[in-house]
């Protein structure tokens, strides 16, 4: 699914791992296929609900491949990034990150808890309105389980 040991480049450049970004009760992995969404604008359709995950001590972030580097290295999204002042968006830029990449306009979710075990994992499909309650609900779910 994904390789833990892989560096990933944030937004200023630097190549991180995934326990450099993981919260205290830890980390969602969202890995976005070929044609998804923007850097951009991942950054701004979930910051309401990253926030809310991020103050129960779950980090979130959002992996490209690296043949989508237009989307994430784009102005717009670097200067998200640079504004959120977290890495919340990088780059598998020596495409070894992801074993069996997400399908093109698809996202694979992965939640890991703090010993890199992972605890949940969905496969959303992009297209249509149905996409984004999706990957919400997803998001709901591990802030509940984080509550208790």
């Amino acid at each position: 699914m994904i390789d833990a040991s892989v560096p990933l480049l944030s937004h200023d450049y630097t190549h991180l791992y995934l326990r450099d970004v993981m919260g205290r009760r830890g980390l969602i992995v969202i890995g976005v296929g070929k044609a998804g969404e923007r850097g951009f604008q991942m950054l701004y359709r979930f910051s309401d609900i990253c926030d809310r995950l991020e103050e129960c001590g779950v980090n979130v972030i959002f992996v490209y491949q690296k043949e989508s580097a237009r989307h994430v290295l784009d102005a717009t999204s670097l200067l998200g990034g640079r504004y959120r002042q977290k890495p919340f968006l990088l780059l598998d830029d020596d495409g070894q990150f992801f074993v069996g990449p997400p399908h093109p306009r698809s996202l694979r979710a992965v939640y890991l808890d703090r010993e890199m075990k992972r605890l949940d994992v969905a496969e959303i499909t992009l297209g249509g309105e149905r996409w984004d309650p999706l990957l919400r609900a997803f998001f709901a779910q591990v802030i509940a389980g984080s509550m208790h």
